[in-house]
Order: C-alpha cells, then sequence, then structure tokens
C-alpha cells in the first residue's frame, strides 16, 4: 500500500506585487525541493522555525494554495486526481478559532460545517453527537462558542477536522495557546484516538518542541523551506553524536590529556563534569579507567539523551550536518 502523503521535489513562488508599478515583483521562495513521506497510524512532524514553510505544506495539502513544482500523491494517487474523485478525505485543523460563529453554540457551529462537507441531513445529528462524545466536549456543546476556554475551543477545533472521518489528518499548531495541562489531554486524544483506534495518518505543523518529544514518531525538519534532516528522533540524535553520550562527575579532575588514547570525545569539560561521545559500552569504561589513572576521583557516570531542543537547536545552526 502506498504512503498516505507523498512529497518530490515539491516547490512554492509566494510572488507579491508592489505597491508601486515601477517596482516589479518580490519573489519569495517559501518551498525548495522538499520531499518526504507520511506513512499510515504514525505523527509526522513538521518541525522549524517561524517562516521554515511548514505553514505552506499544510496549505498545499489542505488545496488552499498550489504548488510550483514537483508531485504530490496521496495513497499513489496524483493530488489532483484524489481531490477530484474525493476518494481520499483530509481533515485540516488550524490554530484559527475565528473560522467559528462565536455566537452559534459549539454543536450549532459542528452542524453548519457538516452541512458545507455534504454530510447527508439527516445524518448531521448522529455524526456531530459521535465526534462530541468521542473528544469528551458534550458537556460543552450548548454554550456560545465565545464563552468557552481555550482548550474547549482547540477540541472544538479538533472536531470540525474529523466530521468526515478523514484518512489524512493535518495539525497545525493544535494547541496553541493553551495551558501545559489541556495540552496535554489534546496530546492524549491525538494519540489515543486517532492513531490507535483509527489508524489515521497524520500530519502535525509545530514550532513547540515539548509537543514533538510528546507526538512524534518521525521529523522533518524544515528550514528556509528546506528539508535539512528527517528521521525518527533516534536517528536524528545519531546525526548530533553517533555514538552514546555520557557525564563523568569527579570530586577531583583528572591530570590534563587524560583522554588522549581512549576512544572517546570530548564535548564540553566543565568543573567537575565531563560531557563525551563514545561508540560503544567499552568507550565508557575504558574513559572511567583512564581518568582514574590520572588522578581523577569519579563519583558518578551518567548517559544521556540528547534531547528534541538539543537537536532542533543544532541541526538548525547546521553543526550537525
Amino acid at each position: 500500500m502506498s504512503d498516505p502523503i507523498s512529497f518530490h521535489n515539491v516547490s512554492k513562488i509566494y510572488r507579491i506585487p508592489s505597491l508601486k508599478p515601477w517596482q516589479a515583483i518580490k519573489k519569495i521562495s517559501a518551498l525548495n525541493d522538499v520531499s518526504f513521506t507520511c506513512p499510515q497510524g504514525e505523527i509526522s512532524c513538521l518541525l522549524g522555525p517561524n517562516g521554515a514553510g511548514k505553514t505552506t505544506v499544510i496549505k498545499i495539502l489542505a488545496g488552499l494554495v498550489s504548488h510550483d513544482g514537483g508531485d504530490i500523491k496521496l495513497y499513489g494517487m496524483p493530488y489532483s486526481e484524489a481531490m477530484k474523485r474525493a476518494s481520499v478525505k483530509i481533515g485540516v485543523m488550524a490554530s484559527n478559532d475565528r473560522s467559528f460563529y462565536w455566537r452559534l453554540t459549539g454543536r450549532q457551529n459542528l452542524e453548519f460545517f457538516c452541512s458545507l462537507y455534504d454530510i447527508k441531513r439527516r445524518a448531521i445529528h448522529g455524526v456531530v453527537s459521535d465526534v462530541l462524545l468521542e473528544l469528551d466536549i458534550e458537556k460543552e456543546a450548548d454554550k456560545p462558542f465565545r464563552l468557552y476556554s481555550s482548550g474547549i475551543k482547540q477540541k472544538f477545533l479538533l472536531a470540525r477536522s474529523i466530521l468526515r472521518n478523514p484518512d489524512i489528518l493535518l495539525l497545525d499548531e493544535p494547541t496553541s495557546h493553551i495551558d501545559p495541562i489541556a495540552k496535554d489531554g489534546i496530546h492524549a486524544l491525538i494519540r489515543n484516538n486517532f492513531i490507535y483506534r483509527r489508524n489515521t495518518a497524520i500530519l502535525l505543523c509545530t514550532h513547540d518542541l515539548y509537543e514533538v518529544q510528546r507526538l512524534a514518531d518521525y521529523i522533518i525538519l524544515l528550514n528556509d523551506g528546506r528539508i535539512i534532516a528527517e528521521g525518527s528522533p533516534m536517528r536524528l540524535r545519531s546525526l548530533i553524536h553517533p555514538g552514546i553520550t555520557f557525564i563523568i562527575e569527579f570530586s577531583r579532575m583528572p591530570g590534563k590529556n587524560w583522554a588522549k588514547r581512549v576512544p572517546v570525545t570530548i564535548i564540553r569539560e566543565e568543573r567537575g563534569k565531563v560531557e563525551c561521545v563514545a561508540r560503544n559500552k567499552r568507550g565508557i569504561s575504558a574513559a572511567i579507567h583512564a581518568a582514574v589513572n590520572h588522578g581523577g576521583k569519579v563519583t558518578k557516570c551518567t548517559e544521556r539523551d540528547e534531547s528534541i531542543i538539543d537537536i532542533f537547536s543544532r541541526l538548525i545552526q547546521g553543526n550537525a550536518l
């Protein structure tokens, strides 16, 4: 079975006309030869700083803007053909709650959107009720939308995106402007309801590193419209330091050049601590043995997992590539 989403050398240029007729149109390259795939039943994360091109990818897949070059396929079909036949259902969750009517209740809003999605009138009530129940917002459904908290508004945005039971779910900053507890609740909903129960293909667009750490099965790192790295969190860690990162703590530091003949690389040396990378466990043992032989007194040795924040900052800065 083909991947739900496949980008191949996709490019997008925004043309911005000048207010002055004698000046040329300004061209901004939002995407430049972007290629990636999103598998079924996994959360693929588009990660990058503001202006990297993440939202442009979402807009192209949602049909809001067209791409200028390259090929896009959905389940092996050309994008235009899949949309024309309506053979692939795509759900989109944007971060802007202004698309809801604030004087209407949450239920009324969802019923209105059902009518826009060509869901049969007799089925609308059942569809909306099922979605409200699934996302645990049935008790809030008959209050005016303007009275909802930020967390409940985000849940209704998510509810709208799944009214058609989509094959592909596009999430653009799904937890922006909400508190950590509400954020954790939405993360659990995304993982449990759409991955474990529905086996949906999810493309998550965010620059929230905590969100990436909680949700991402696969990371696509964008910067200035280009993919600079991609893979599982474990693979991205290996791009930075291929091996085992560990920290040795000393009550007495070893002498100079203690690691000269040891198969480790020293990354950082501070007072009482040395951070190293070894190819394997033997390298850790050799480092400790060499430090002791050079007069060091070891109090602690711990392995260190590179955090998503470390991965993101180092790859963006180009230190690992």
